[in-house]
């Protein structure tokens, strides 16, 4: 099976250390630290089968929340960056970012986008390089 969750989150981590050391792989509502960023796979069907019914290709749909205690500045400024992220990795952007309210906690700022890529088996995401200092 194709999927490329793993290889998203940590080339997202890579991408905007510099704005967000927490970046998580779960959709909670309030993370345990702040700032943060959730990196979520919503979906991954099949785009393409071979005549031995082995998958070639699957959509990939990503979902990624930044979260903020300070103000929505700060949570724009950390989306941001990780589209841009996920612009590097062929990903397109099919909503946001937009801004969520959070309803259990009025003090939590929080931002939302999707994106979506084909990914084939032949032709995989590359990882980030780590930034040295």
């Amino acid at each position: 099976m194709i999927n490329v969750e793993n290889r998203v989150l940590t080339n997202v981590k890579t991408y905007i250390s510099d704005v967000c050391q927490t970046v998580q792989n779960d959709s909670a509502k309030s993370p345990a630290s702040f700032p943060a960023v959730s990196v979520d796979q919503i979906d991954n069907p099949d785009t393409a089968v071979d005549l031995e019914n082995a998958e070639n290709a699957v959509v990939s749909m990503i979902e990624i929340q930044s979260f903020s205690n300070k103000n929505i500045t700060e949570a724009k400024t950390i989306i941001n960056k990780a589209c841009d992220g996920m612009r590097i990795m062929g990903y397109v952007r099919q909503y946001g970012p937009k801004r969520v309210q959070n309803a259990a906690d009025t003090n939590i700022f929080r931002m939302v986008a999707r994106f979506r890529r084909i990914v084939s088996s032949v032709y995989e995401i590359e990882k980030f390089e780590t930034k040295e200092a």
